[in-house]
């Protein structure tokens, strides 16, 4: 999707510009929020990036102007602090800490050891940056997009408050969020494939909230989902203008590999789950 033409103001991506608006960036966007690092004491915790090294939660900042970052962000960042984020505000949330991500590859090196290429500069991946930027201005209501949310969001919910945990996989675009008794699993650019086309997913998760589940039930889901998009090559017919984007008709399968149970087993690995190949099983 490189080569996007657009009636927004193209800026370039920058330390000194606003990474929504293009204005000069007078403030930083906390792309985990203050309120998620003081409820889950993140702000000396380390995540790892896509270098495989560790910054700390309080580091993963992003510039921004204050009406962006106060307004535009504050007013989403509320309603998901409260719970009442709807599917679009949640895909629009999950978007901004995407792209932030994907920004701050290129800004950190590939190798700390061996200074050079940025992580961006290593990854060749289908969601451009300039495409997910477009989709931060669905928030602003100066860029549309149908569906609307244009990427597939999974919720979970507990009874009881679970451990914070975030996981980001580049490959899919996807986030795996747990904000204590909600849960969100996003796949950002998929036009909604796996909510509504990919086969056996959706069977998948409506069998999981139709009863009692614990997080390992949903790891294990998000997991499938993953390895689903490596087993299966879509493309979706996808129409850009000027202020939206629009998919057009169904996602087309291109390709299926054959089944990898060693990749599927280092996901949930990843994940940390074990998986249990039944058929192997006496």
């Amino acid at each position: 999707m490189g080569g996007i033409k657009s009636e927004l103001i193209e800026f370039d991506l920058t330390k000194e510009n606003c990474f929504v608006c293009g204005k000069p960036a007078d403030t930083v966007e906390h792309l985990f929020p203050k309120w998620l690092q003081n409820k889950f004491n993140l702000w000396d915790q380390d995540i790892t990036v896509s270098n495989q090294t560790n910054v700390k939660y309080r580091q993963l900042i992003i510039p921004a102007c204050k009406k962006c970052n106060n307004v535009t962000y504050g007013q989403l960042e509320q309603k998901i602090k409260s719970n009442k984020a709807d599917e679009k505000d949640i895909w629009r949330w999950a978007n901004k800490l995407h792209f932030g991500l994907r920004l701050k590859d290129t800004f950190l090196e590939a190798d700390r050891k061996n200074p050079g290429k940025k992580i961006s500069d290593i990854y060749e991946l289908n969601d451009a940056l300039e495409q997910s930027r477009h989709y931060l201005h669905c928030i602003t209501g100066e860029f549309s997009c149908y569906p609307d949310p244009f990427g597939s969001v999974f919720k979970f919910e507990f009874e009881e408050e679970q451990s914070f945990n975030f996981i980001h996989i580049l490959q899919s675009s996807s986030i795996y969020i747990c904000l204590g008794k909600v849960l969100y699993i996003v796949f950002v650019t998929d036009g909604q494939l796996m909510k509504k086309e990919a086969s056996g997913i959706i069977e998948d998760y409506n069998s999981i909230i139709s009863k009692d589940y614990k997080i390992q039930d949903v790891l294990f889901f998000y997991a499938k989902c993953v390895y689903y998009l490596e087993q299966h090559k879509y493309s979706n017919p996808i129409v850009f203008s000027g202020k939206g984007i629009a998919k057009i008709g169904s996602s087309t399968l291109r390709k299926t590999k054959p089944l990898d149970k060693e990749m599927f087993n280092a996901i949930c690995e990843r994940f940390g789950i074990t998986w249990i190949d039944e058929s192997t099983l006496k």
